[in-house]
């Protein structure tokens, strides 16, 4: 094998030979970095499709406030609405659990402690928590069976405050118990629990939790490999730097480059700092509400008592 740098400078290509523990060096950096960045993309794409049905459900609770009569084909449009909201959630969660164990697993080591604690963390997650478990198994049933969403209703109750009372409007999906059991797939242990609930379950208050978890868990893997990015970030910024001046000639577009003793290309690591700047921007965004499942958003202008 041969390891060296290629870059463009004005008379064409340079190159610049290198050891192979280099090169490792360097491309197990840049897989940090990486991999710290696409973990947040991953939970930005998450917590993005949870805002996005928590949004969805206000819209419509104001829509029925504004426009009380409703129709039966106006009521599925909005649960088919709601369901494709969900259906994104519960997608998004898929992908950042899979992908995030496979993203530890080639930075640690498939049999790493790093990796073991995560699982661990995760099966405590869905031991102790409710809508995990719940949503989990829901999870399956999109995947496998059928839509999540069997009922929505438009409710009103009336809300006591200093002056008069209000009117406060909601809209609740449900999924139906009976439903699920037509799935013979259904987890049996998630769905006698269910049947001890009522034969409509309200699903807002297990998305809310089985997203707080997933808050959790996103903190719980960036306190995993914050180490290792600290130590790895520095390694790859310098390697742009260095390389960047190959013999006192600025090189644009530098990579590293592994070939076979034939002159084949075998691997080609490009050398760019771009998504770095992108993200930091993730990094202090993503930080959300620890308590998403005991907190509500409203639009009243009501003085409570």
């Amino acid at each position: 094998m041969n390891f060296e740098v290629v870059g463009y400078v004005a008379s064409g290509i340079t190159t610049l030979q290198i050891s192979e523990e280099r090169y490792r060096v360097v491309k197990s950096a840049k897989a940090t970095c990486l991999f710290a960045t696409e973990l947040e993309e991953k939970f930005a794409l998450l917590i993005d499709n949870f805002y996005e049905l928590e949004t969805e459900l206000l819209k419509l609770a104001e829509a029925s406030r504004i426009w009380p009569n409703r129709d039966h084909r106006d009521t599925m449009l909005e649960r088919l609405t709601i369901d494709r909201r969900l259906v994104n959630l519960l997608t998004a969660c898929r992908l950042y659990v899979d992908q995030t164990d496979h993203g530890i697993s080639a930075l640690f080591g498939k049999f790493s402690n790093d990796l073991n604690r995560i699982k661990l963390f995760k099966n405590q997650l869905y031991d102790d928590c409710w809508g995990y478990r719940f949503m989990e198994a829901l999870r399956n049933h999109v995947q496998h069976s059928g839509l999540p969403i069997h009922i929505i209703s438009h409710n009103s109750a009336r809300v006591s405050g200093v002056d008069q009372d209000y009117s406060q409007y909601t809209v609740v999906p449900q999924t139906s118990v009976k439903k699920l059991a037509e799935n013979s797939s259904f987890k049996k242990a998630i769905l006698t629990e269910l049947q001890e609930m009522g034969e409509q379950i309200d699903l807002r208050p297990a998305i809310r939790e089985y997203i707080d978890c997933f808050c959790r868990l996103h903190e719980r893997i960036r306190e995993t490999i914050t180490a290792k990015l600290a130590n790895d970030r520095p390694v790859y910024e310098a390697a742009i730097v260095e390389y960047s001046n190959i013999e006192g000639v600025a090189v644009r577009f530098p990579h590293l480059h592994k070939t076979n003793e034939d002159g084949t290309a075998d691997e080609e690591i490009a050398l760019v700092a771009h998504f770095l700047d992108y993200l930091d921007p993730l990094r202090l965004r993503n930080p959300t509400n620890r308590n998403l499942s005991r907190t509500f958003s409203a639009n009243t202008d009501q003085k409570r008592s």
